[in-house]
């Protein structure tokens, strides 16, 4: 669930200047992937590259993938066009994504030193603006790095814009050296590089301005390079929600509330991650994190309505691209589920209990949206919370997302996204489980907007959790 929303779903991996082909077979101006993921073909990726005057490029990118997800298959397609400079310097993008449940598409602008984004989805339209600067922004930085002369050690530094979520995001390329590799049948002297972006390292093989393959070892994941006319049947197998599980032991009473104190194990850097959230959890060195399952101290409850907040409470009562708290549609929701509540957590649980039972369970993979939940009532731990998130923000409840992990059986903890709300200290809850408070096996690793939640990649596959009893 919490996964492929996190995953990369954009590979940027074009080519841009003409190599110097053995075959027409290896042209930059059309290239196409397997995309793999756990040993699975799960799609394909199809780019082209057209010139669009002297100093122009627009580079279009066609991705379709079919997984299975708890049991349904969901088949993703997600189209961008870019027109850049010669320099892939970003001018344009425009994304369009659907997983047959949703769609979204976004655009975006970059005029002057201000990128302009707008998000239309289930009819709405939400514009944002973020200032990047008059520097060189590679709309692709695979394709850029791979237009680039590279020796063992080098490293460049940029800027990239992510338009999913709007932001600014640095990265890092490193040269690891210089190899053999295969490339549609032809052996070449590939540059290996590192890029290492918002929490996740994926290597990267490039040579004359081509992507030959890229890899990210934690996830699984992989785009290899094949002839355009390749075949794109798709037979997936396995479920790879199950599959990107975290393994435990056996957990007792996983849905018990109190405190529980967990050991977060694997070869992962924690200093990018921020683990203690006063009220629901604190952390130490280990990192051992310990969750506080409660409901609110009654004396602490304020009246409903709210009386107004200030300091870092605010940001939790603001829209968001994908929070949509000041919808008409949504705030009409809202006042009416709260309506005569005795006080805050009364208005927040009548918020809970309405998308535990109004929300259909059916696994997506798409980008969540609180008005797209809205229109269709259906979809995973991320419409739910999505649109909790916003009807409690409607309402007048400081409410934020949560990312991270729960217990599901078996020795397994899965990815999973949950609402806090602020009632006089921070409560966990848990509209997709229906739990009024959200047990203490919800594990925070991500707390806030949909950029903050991309830290979880750097865990995937590399995380296991134990139970410490102090």
């Amino acid at each position: 669930m919490r996964l492929l929303k996190l995953m990369p779903v954009v590979f940027m991996a074009l080519g841009c200047e003409a190599p110097q082909p053995r075959a027409s077979r290896a042209s930059a101006d059309l290239q196409r992937f397997t995309v793999g993921l756990q040993g699975q073909n799960v799609g394909y990726m199809t780019m082209t590259v057209t010139e669009q005057g002297p100093d122009s490029l627009l580079v279009t990118q066609d991705m379709m993938w079919v997984i299975n997800l708890l049991g349904t298959e969901r088949r993703v397609t997600m189209n961008s066009s870019a027109r850049t400079g010669r320099d892939l310097d970003l001018g344009a993008v425009t994304m369009e994504m659907s997983d047959g449940t949703s769609d979204i598409r976004v655009s975006a602008v970059r005029r002057g030193g201000v990128i302009e984004t707008e998000i239309e989805t289930s009819g709405r339209r939400i514009t944002r603006s973020v200032e990047s600067g008059d520097g060189y922004l590679p709309a692709f930085m695979d394709l850029a790095a791979a237009g680039m002369q590279w020796a063992p050690g080098d490293e460049r530094v940029y800027d990239t814009f992510d338009p999913t979520t709007g932001s600014i995001i640095p990265a890092t390329v490193t040269c690891l050296g210089i190899e053999e590799a295969d490339l549609l049948g032809d052996v070449v002297r590939a540059a290996k590089l590192r890029v290492n972006t918002a929490g996740m390292s994926n290597l990267v093989w490039v040579w004359e301005g081509q992507v030959v393959r890229e890899e990210e070892p934690g996830l699984g994941l992989t785009l290899t390079r094949v002839t355009p006319d390749t075949d794109g049947s798709i037979v997936p197998a396995g479920d790879l929600y199950l599959a990107y599980s975290v393994p435990s032991p056996v957990i007792e009473n996983p849905r018990s509330q109190g405190e529980r104190t967990w050991s977060l194990e694997g070869d992962i850097d924690w200093s990018i991650f921020t683990l203690d959230y006063p009220g629901l959890q604190s952390s130490r060195p280990g990192p051992l994190v310990t969750v506080c399952a409660r409901l609110p101290q009654e004396s602490m409850i304020p009246p409903f309505p709210m009386p107004e907040v200030s300091g870092d409470l605010e940001e939790h009562l603001m829209p968001e691209p994908l929070i949509q708290c000041d919808d008409p549609a949504i705030k009409a929701l809202a006042d009416s589920l709260t309506a005569g509540a005795a006080d805050a957590w009364a208005a927040a649980s009548a918020i809970c209990r309405y998308v535990d039972l109004a929300v259909e369970d059916v696994p997506t993979v798409s980008l969540p949206s609180a008005v797209d939940v809205l229109d269709a009532m259906r979809g995973d731990c991320n419409e739910h919370t999505a649109l909790f998130v916003a009807l409690a923000r409607a309402a007048g409840i400081p409410s934020a997302v949560c990312n991270g992990i729960v217990y599901i059986d078996h020795g397994r903890f899965g990815y999973h996204a949950w609402p806090a709300v602020w009632v006089g200290d921070w409560v966990a809850m848990d509209p997709t489980f229906g739990m009024p408070v959200a047990d203490a096996t919800h594990i925070i690793l991500a707390m806030g907007s949909l950029e903050d939640q991309y830290a979880i990649n750097a865990v995937i596959g590399r995380l296991s959790v134990r139970e410490v009893r102090d």
